[in-house]
């Protein structure tokens, strides 16, 4: 692996702070050295020089919460949100052989690494015919990244949890299960099978209406409990899919980590969080593209919630909840930022939201920093993101994966 020095380049090193003119050594995968050229320390190392242009380099994205097959739903015409198009499509994929769900979504994270996203948190993939021993899930995507597919790093839920019928039914690859006993081994399941993070559904959501509605709870607190305990017995981190009230209030009392959308919620459940530590990643693209561009009950619900859960965020971010960011299906991390810079979030917290935090919420604790010692995960943008992320992400010049240049399409 060889060294690699990019010099003349302004550093955002995604903790808040900016170096100018700086000097980013990297070897071994890791990052070596961060320092502005007269602070360079002499080195009888030779580096690959990489020479920046005065551009502006950063740490690659972390996206809290995907589903990589689903990205797919971009080639629906015109990004349609019509509900039988949608269905069409995920009836499509349905009926799709576990080798082209696979491939599927192995094109898809290649396609976000384009972007300059380096590490994803994978929450749902394709459906499966065993929910005991299925023949895909996002581990084996993983396992194969890892052992040198081109893609980001992903963690993995392996298949979500839900309720016989509930949440996920039947598009995702999911474990349904019912009672604390098959909670219980549903987790159990999951951890044996590899996954870096349990995935539960609290609430119903919007993918089967009328069949299901956000305001709905799915999993009592009893049975969110014991995959609580079990996950957290093994040192394993919990999220759940909760948009109302009740669901997150559920999620809360039990103890787990990570809030996923929270579209419907209020300042109590906001506080909550924060009294209890748990990460918070809104996925707000999803409720303002129903709210904006969707017809009917669903498009009626989200624009009255739309003002306020963007003012949620806000003061979730105020008062310290981690806030991370999450593209859910079909959306694009710049998309993502683009939302929470509309609601009002600073350019500065948004990429600090969007790499460290979220790197933290993952449980990655050694990336998302530009700083020695931290791997070396890294983007070179052509303008500055803090004052234009659309600008700045249409073009990702360079990204770099544990010291090596993956994405290269400078000029």
């Amino acid at each position: 692996m060889p060294y690699i020095a990019i010099e003349n380049v302004n550093v955002i090193d995604g903790q808040g702070g900016l170096i100018a003119n700086a000097t980013v050594r990297v070897g071994d995968s890791i990052i070596q050295e961060v320092s502005t050229a007269a602070d360079l320390k002499p080195s009888a190392q030779n580096y690959e020089i990489i020479d920046g242009r005065g551009r502006w380099l950063m740490p690659g994205l972390v996206n809290c919460h995907d589903h990589l097959l689903n990205k797919s739903l971009r080639t629906i015409e015109d990004g349609s949100t019509d509900a039988t198009a949608v269905k069409a499509w995920r009836m499509q994929m349905f009926l799709s052989s576990p080798g082209y769900l696979a491939l599927e979504c192995a094109k898809n994270a290649q396609w976000e690494l384009e972007q300059g996203v380096t590490t994803i948190r994978e929450l749902g993939g394709p459906a499966v015919p065993d929910q005991v021993s299925p023949p895909y899930t996002n581990v084996d995507l993983r396992d194969a990244i890892a052992s040198g597919l081109k893609g980001p790093r992903i963690l993995a839920c392996r298949l979500a949890i839900t309720m016989t019928g509930g949440h996920g039914h039947p598009w995702y690859g999911i474990r349904e299960a019912d009672g604390t006993e098959e909670v219980r081994k549903a987790v159990r399941e999951q951890l044996k099978g590899g996954a870096d993070v349990i995935k539960i559904m609290s609430s119903a959501g919007t993918a089967n209406y009328p069949h299901e509605h956000p305001g709905m709870t799915e999993f009592t607190v009893e049975e969110l409990r014991v995959a609580v305990e079990e996950a957290h017995r093994r040192e394993t981190p919990v999220t759940t899919h909760a948009m109302s009230n009740e669901a997150v209030r559920n999620a809360l009392l039990v103890g787990i980590d990570t809030i996923e959308h929270g579209f419907l919620i209020n300042d109590e459940m906001v506080r909550m969080m924060a009294g209890d530590g748990t990460s918070f990643v809104p996925t707000a693209t999803v409720c303002k593209r129903i709210a904006t561009s969707g017809s009917g009950p669903m498009a009626e619900l989200f624009g009255k919630a739309l003002p306020g859960y963007g003012e949620r965020i806000l003061k979730a971010l105020e008062i310290g909840v981690p806030v991370g960011v999450g593209t859910d299906s079909r959306h694009t991390m710049l998309e993502e930022m683009q939302t929470l810079s509309g609601f009002g979030m600073a350019s500065t917290d948004v990429l600090t939201a969007a790499t460290s935090v979220g790197a933290k919420i993952c449980g990655v604790s050694k990336t998302g920093i530009v700083a020695e010692g931290y791997i070396a995960d890294l983007i070179l943008l052509d303008s500055n993101p803090l004052d234009d992320l659309t600008k700045a992400f249409q073009n990702v010049s360079l990204v770099m994966k544990e010291g090596q240049v993956v994405v290269d399409s400078q000029q």
